[in-house]
């Protein structure tokens, strides 16, 4: 059994949260997790300006996970059960969003900081995405309830498990997460989904620190990368596979 602890919107918009979030993992011993950078939060907080937040990432020697490129997008009411104004990639031509990911690409360069494992915000996608990606030698992208191997064209299942920071569905979630996570035992791989949010509301943090210590005593943590390596999965994590192509072949866009 698997899981992956994953930091959502890590930026130096959430400074504080995410240190909150580093703070608990340390204090619950959890050594690998996953950090989903936004290069350029809402626009206004692009990582190049922030020297010292980009050496803290550097620092940790964590997976970095390209997590959109401004984490904004239109108001959509097709998209309303699952964000509010935050699906970046559920939208937008072929062009717009080859400009957005080469923009996230470069930023992330001009920094240091490379990836080859993308989550849209939201969890949101369209029909370009994964082709764009696997024209700039990602190796993956992570949806809600699966990931795609963009290697091998294969879907592995994997639920993510989150809370909601909007207005109403905070205080639902806080309550269907442990109901949610009982349900969720036998999945042979979870992902536990931490929003910088999150850590602004003690009834959540408490909540993660009852999870996490759960997950940490029964579950191997892995990371996105081990599960996608490019020389295939190690034998552990083979059985855990579901092969079948499940779109076109890429564009190869270059």
């Amino acid at each position: 059994m698997y899981a992956i602890v994953e930091l959502h919107d890590v930026s130096p918009y959430y400074y504080d949260g995410f240190c909150s979030c580093l703070d608990l993992l340390n204090l619950l011993g959890i050594g690998k997790y996953s950090l989903l950078v936004v290069p350029n939060f809402h626009g206004r907080h692009p990582l190049y300006r922030h020297a010292d937040f980009v050496k803290l990432l550097r620092s940790l020697g964590q997976e970095i996970v390209l997590h959109g490129y401004t984490h904004s997008s239109k108001l959509r009411i097709t998209h309303l059960l699952y964000t509010y104004g935050e699906g970046e990639f559920g939208e937008g031509g072929l062009e717009e969003t080859y400009r957005k990911v080469e923009k996230a690409i470069d930023t992330l360069h001009a920094c240091g900081l490379e990836s080859s494992v993308f989550v849209p915000p939201a969890w949101l996608s369209n029909p370009f995405l994964e082709d764009i990606l696997y024209a700039f030698d990602f190796v993956g992208v992570g949806y809600r309830e699966r990931i795609k191997d963009l290697q091998r064209g294969e879907s592995i299942p994997s639920r993510v498990l989150t809370l909601s920071n909007r207005h109403g569905l905070s205080y639902l979630s806080i309550k269907s997460l442990p109901l949610l996570y009982r349900l969720s035992r036998k999945e042979p791989i979870l992902r536990i989904a931490l929003h910088m949010r999150d850590f602004k509301d003690r009834r959540k943090m408490v909540l993660w620190r009852w999870l996490l210590k759960d997950v940490k005593s029964k579950r191997r943590l892995i990371s996105y990368g081990e599960l996608l390596r490019k020389g295939g999965p190690s034998p552990s994590l083979q059985s855990i596979r579901q092969a079948g192509w499940l779109g076109e072949p890429a564009l190869g866009l270059s």
